[in-house]
């Protein structure tokens, strides 16, 4: 008698949790996760004070939210107009890293809307 030998590979813990229903959830975390970041090295490296960063952050998140709707150049034209302003007040930098919470809080807010 023949054995089957197929083995069948545990579902790991993080498989059971990334999902469709939980994609939202998930890039929240990531949103957060890369606002915390941006605000330490922002405060570390390029010798920000911590109340303006956070607050860059919270204005860029509030910003995203307002442009949610809004075609995909528009955003495109926000981020380069980002960058300019970090030129302009020589802080490249740290205004690169504010356009990419913008770039990050869209997508979330993409992700959130269309429940994929």
């Amino acid at each position: 008698m023949a054995r089957n030998t197929k083995r069948t590979i545990p579902s790991s813990a993080l498989t059971k949790y990334v999902n469709k229903e939980n994609l939202p959830l998930i890039s929240l975390i990531w949103l957060v996760v890369f606002s915390v970041v941006a605000i330490v090295v922002s405060c570390v490296a390029f010798d920000i004070n911590v109340v303006i960063a956070c607050v860059m952050v919270v204005l860029e998140a509030a910003l995203a939210a307002c442009l949610n709707r809004i075609p995909i150049w528009i955003h495109g034209l926000v981020f380069i107009a980002q960058i300019v302003i970090g030129i302009l007040a020589s802080q490249v930098g740290f205004m690169v890293l504010m356009a990419f919470i913008y770039v990050f809080a869209i997508a979330f807010l993409f992700i959130w809307a269309n429940r994929w």
